[in-house]
């Protein structure tokens, strides 16, 4: 494989994040598909007791989004990063002393925070290790390290319990912690060695926003610029992004949301089938990353975004048109080409994405912008289940259509922001084996030398 398409051996503390995103997702993937099950094995409580405090618990965790962009503004990415897998590692450790329902509540609320935390905290540090087409590429590593992560972990998950039965459930609760401690010592002992590298400057930001990272050169009485979570949400056309985002991250929750629901109550298929398209769906988001990837190389951002959706959409109409065909292996060799599709569009969606994003951030708020565009997945969490299960109540074909309509307006938001936008942060230059990177602590002095009295109140 050429050098150009492995940044995590030029760039600093690189190949340590990376090992620590699949060792994290390794064990992640011991509990992820039995979460429900693993919790009532390993508590002892009832299951409408465990319901109810996942529920509870994942609510509490919404917190932590902006608060993890406080965080990160203020200590930088890599600090917060260790913190959410030390909050985990703690909470898996404690889940098998679980009696209660309140002890339920607190530990499970406890790992709720350090989840939600995490996903600001992993994209503000590959923005901050990377930038140009480097960042682009660390994006897709990082999303083909989890994904391998994930399915080693299931792998494991069905051994520990084909070997250990009801005490396989406990060696996973301790199996996890470990991986989280595992991952926190990865970054923790590969900090970024200083360099001469310049500091972030912000041009991924429009002029006339009015925000502008400061380079450490300029003179006292410079502007002062907005700061906290104001910067943000004055920010129209991120919201926008955001706003298109919302769609995206939706689209992401139809095979492990509505699939299930469609394909079984509605087209009657054989519920086996499901396992099958999981199993296509994970394998091609493993391969098809890095070489998505490099097709994507010399494309606008926006536009590959943008191609990302339209291919969503395409799926959806390959979804609502499987009820048109003869039940049986013609419906599920339709399932298979639409499922296909749907891969497309999230391996197209992935890089693209969060390289726009923190691009667009200025450096001294990166963190907030972040926490604000990953909260994102946070509410189609919460909506995908409620909205997707009443639009199929209501008409199968309602979800794809309204779902499709989403995108689509999704496509032309993005689209329209690639004529608003610097050619630097829609189509990065290209990186090369000499090129300089900032180093995780030279962002963080750029961010305090800009950062204003009070930035903390959010």
């Amino acid at each position: 494989m050429r050098a150009s398409s492995r940044p995590a051996r030029r760039l600093p503390g690189g190949t340590a994040y990376l090992v620590a995103l699949f060792v994290d997702a390794l064990g992640s993937g011991l509990y992820l598909p039995l979460t429900l099950v693993f919790i009532r094995a390993v508590t002892g409580l009832p299951a409408s007791a465990v319901g109810l405090g996942v529920t509870v618990a994942a609510a509490f965790g919404l917190a932590a989004n902006p608060l993890a962009g406080i965080l990160v503004d203020r200590f930088g990415s890599r600090p917060v990063l260790i913190g959410t897998y030390l909050v985990r590692a703690l909470g898996f450790a404690l889940y098998p002393l679980v009696g209660s329902f309140p002890a339920l509540i607190a530990v499970a609320g406890l790992i709720a925070l350090g989840d939600r935390a995490y996903y600001p905290a992993t994209a503000g540090h590959t923005a901050a290790i990377a930038d140009g087409a480097d960042r682009d590429r660390l994006y897709a590593w990082t999303a083909m390290a989890r994904n391998v992560g994930f399915g080693l972990g299931g792998l494991l998950s069905a051994a520990a319990l084909t070997l250990g039965g009801d005490h396989g459930f406990g060696a996973m609760a301790v199996i996890n912690a470990i991986t989280f401690l595992g991952a926190a010592g990865c970054l923790a002992l590969a900090a970024p060695r200083p360099t001469s590298a310049s500091r972030p400057t912000g041009t991924g930001v429009r002029a006339r926003t009015g925000i502008r990272a400061r380079t450490g050169t300029g003179t006292g009485n410079a502007p002062r610029k907005p700061g906290g979570y104001r910067a943000v949400l004055s920010d129209r056309p991120f919201l926008s992004l955001v706003g298109a985002e919302q769609a995206f991250t939706l689209a992401h929750s139809v095979l492990p949301v509505a699939l299930p629901v469609y394909a079984v109550t509605v087209l009657d298929t054989p519920p086996a089938v499901l396992g099958l398209l999981y199993t296509l769906n994970t394998t091609l988001l493993v391969v098809g990353q890095l070489p998505v990837r490099r097709l994507q190389a010399t494309s606008r951002r926006t536009h590959a975004l943008a191609l990302g959706g339209a291919v969503f959409v395409t799926s959806c109409a390959a979804y609502a048109a499987v009820a048109c065909l003869p039940h049986g292996g013609w419906q599920v060799a339709g399932l298979v080409a639409a499922t296909l599709l749907h891969t497309a569009g999230e391996l197209m969606h992935t890089a693209p994405s969060s390289a726009l994003a923190a691009a667009i951030a200025p450096a001294h708020v990166r963190g907030r912008y972040l926490a604000v565009y990953q909260l994102t997945w946070a509410v189609a969490a919460v909506l995908a289940p409620v909205g997707f299960s009443a639009l199929l109540a209501a008409a199968a074909p309602l979800l794809w259509a309204v779902l499709g309509t989403l995108l689509l307006l999704a496509c032309a938001s993005v689209l329209r922001l690639s004529r608003g936008l610097p050619t630097a942060t829609v189509l990065p230059p290209p990186a090369t084996a000499t090129s300089a990177h900032a180093t995780e602590s030279e962002a963080e002095a750029a961010g305090s030398a800009t950062a204003y009295d009070g930035a903390l109140d959010g």
